[in-house]
């Protein structure tokens, strides 16, 4: 993984700069409404005085004042919200759309490792965060400067009080530093276990039909109540340290308090400042301790951010994971034709999968690979759509190198259908526009037939309104496989990938399936993989895979008579079925 060259959170305000103009708008609001909070401070204080010297009139009219003062300080609020408000929303939208962009771009090994959850968890808690504490941190920046004003008008007054308030402040904010220290310590660790809570969670609940057919309750809420109680460990461990120093800090700013009063008493006493300067004083103190509470909340949350900064640009940065790479070159009139010459492969921990690898698949021809679980066809498929990366070796389309080809060539020419195919929880007729938004339902109708799916939809109350549901529960496994080959049917694609399709299936539903890749086979190459050999045994050619390796092709007929090896699997495979 690649190291960030610059902080995570210069990298994110790449995306508040995109917004300059609302964030303009927001701290300017915010600069206009410190200027009115330091005025208002000492319309209070000359209130106060006027009142001493019995002097009403005057106090009357700086009461005025300081209303209508407070009144323009609220509206001002009002309107602000409405720059915060759309600068958040904006940002939110252009970091969850670039986040999923770049997801959809790292190379698949990665989310061999990679769980769905710490992607959910960016995508929401970490923005969430962020957004809060931009705002929290960006109000913090102005009190700063409202306080120093605070600080330098106390030096005004009176230079030795003004040095006792500045020690205090530094004191204090010596303390917050320490706090800080700890906390930046303790923050990652404790994201870092939420993110593997979460994660358990979410696949519980994707998990659940099997959690309960198993009867693994107990199991699973113990596992996860493992995990929960490790992060509860470590996130009460971080709030009582910052608990503590923070009560530490409220110590400290007390006796600060006692040590003012007794200034003042004393300074007053000696007759070297009068009870309307102490009034003063004492009004713009608190907002001037505050100085180093400001200081050391706005460190602490500076770096909280970071944290969330480094996580949420991990999923942006181009260089944190490798991504997808392609070529520039799109092959006009491409037939299905594929070669492999040498092709082997290795996953990240190198261990080899496939070995020199080599065969030739014929335009509209039917080929199927077979082999024991884990030989690695499936990987062979994997390579051939692109999701994985050769080691070493050709793999040709036409007679150009994978390498060679733009994303649009690979994307609108293969597609694979798994045993488990993905449904949006969507109407049917928006699952096919996800994959061709200007998909016609004539369209729609036509590749539905060629699957034997149309008389289902018609039969429905909502037809191609009707919703599927999440993963496509609302229907069987049959009907769901026919309406992913169907989907894959509408983008014209020429090569077709079977990745144990049938497998689980029912014998009417997998008869129906082979059916329908029999008749695609007249238009596209279709590429199966299978474990009941006798769903492929019509293939134009059947490849035999073992331990990474090729060991044999042919027809079935032949194969039987002269490879044991597939011999011994067909015969297994008549037994199981």
């Amino acid at each position: 993984m690649a190291k960030l060259k610059h902080s995570a959170l210069k990298q994110l305000l790449k995306f508040y700069k995109a917004h300059i103009k609302l964030y303009f708008g927001f701290f300017i609001i915010l600069v206009i409404k410190a200027v009115i909070s330091f005025f208002s401070a000492l319309f209070i204080s000359k209130i106060i005085s006027y009142m001493m010297e019995a002097n009403y009139e005057k106090a009357f009219q700086y009461a005025v004042i300081n209303l209508l003062v407070l009144l323009f300080y609220s509206t001002l609020s009002i309107i602000n919200t409405y720059f915060y408000k759309n600068l958040e929303n904006r940002v939110r939208f252009d970091l969850q759309q670039k986040i999923i962009e770049s997801a959809l771009n790292i190379k698949m090994q990665y989310y061999d490792n990679l769980s769905s959850g710490v992607i959910v968890t960016r995508l929401t808690s970490d923005i969430d965060y962020i957004s809060e504490r931009f705002k929290s941190l960006t109000e913090k920046m102005v009190n700063i400067m409202r306080r120093i004003s605070y600080l330098a008008y106390i030096f005004v007054l009176d230079i030795q009080i003004g040095f006792l308030v500045l020690i205090s402040v530094m004191f204090v904010s010596f303390v917050y530093t320490i706090r800080i220290h700890y906390l930046s310590k303790l923050k990652p660790k404790v994201k870092a276990k939420r993110e593997i809570v979460n994660s358990k969670i979410i696949e519980t609940i994707r998990a659940i039909k099997d959690i309960k057919t198993l009867n693994c309750d107990e199991n699973v809420l113990s596992l996860i109540g493992k995990e929960q109680k490790e992060y509860i460990k470590r996130d009460n461990h971080e709030y009582y340290v910052g608990i503590a120093l923070s009560k530490f800090t409220d110590i400290v700013t007390h006796i600060s308090d006692f040590i003012f009063i007794l200034m003042n008493i004393y300074l007053i006493g000696k007759g070297d400042i009068t009870t309307a300067i102490f009034y003063t004083c004492y009004l713009y103190k608190d907002h001037t301790f505050s100085l180093a509470n400001e200081i050391g909340d706005f460190r602490y949350k500076l770096a909280e951010c970071e944290v969330c900064a480094k996580r949420l640009i991990a999923l942006v940065y181009p260089k944190t994971y490798d991504i997808d790479s392609y070529g520039i070159k799109n092959i006009k009139n491409y037939e299905g034709d594929i070669k492999f010459q040498n092709v082997s492969f290795s996953y990240i921990d190198e261990i080899p999968v496939l070995k020199q690898v080599s065969f030739e698949i014929k335009p509209k021809s039917t080929v199927a690979f077979v082999g024991e679980s884990g030989s690695g066809k499936s990987t062979i498929t994997s390579l051939i759509g692109h999701l994985y990366y050769k080691s070493s070796g050709s793999i040709l389309f036409g007679n150009y190198e994978i390498d060679e080809l733009n994303k649009q060539f690979i994307r609108d020419n293969i597609t694979i259908v798994n045993q488990f195919p993905y449904l949006f929880n969507l109407s049917i007729r928006d699952n096919f526009k996800m994959i061709k938004s200007d998909i016609t339902d004539e369209t729609i109708w036509n590749v539905c037939e060629k699957v034997q799916l149309k008389e289902f939809i018609e039969s429905l109350p909502l037809g191609l309104d009707s919703i599927i549901g999440e993963g496509g529960c609302q229907l069987s496994g049959g009907q769901k496989q026919k309406l992913c080959i169907a989907r894959s049917l509408c983008r014209n694609v020429k090569v077709m990938i079977f990745d144990e399709a049938t497998s689980s299936l029912d014998n009417v539903s997998q008869n129906e399936i082979m059916e329908i890749i029999q008749n695609l086979s007249k238009d596209v190459t279709v590429i199966m993989i299978a474990h009941r050999l006798s769903t492929v045994a019509y293939a134009d050619s059947i490849i035999l895979v073992r331990d990474g390796e090729i060991v044999g092709s042919g027809k079935h007929e032949e194969l039987l008579k002269t490879n044991t090896y597939y011999k011994s699997l067909y015969l297994k495979s008549i037994q199981n079925n």
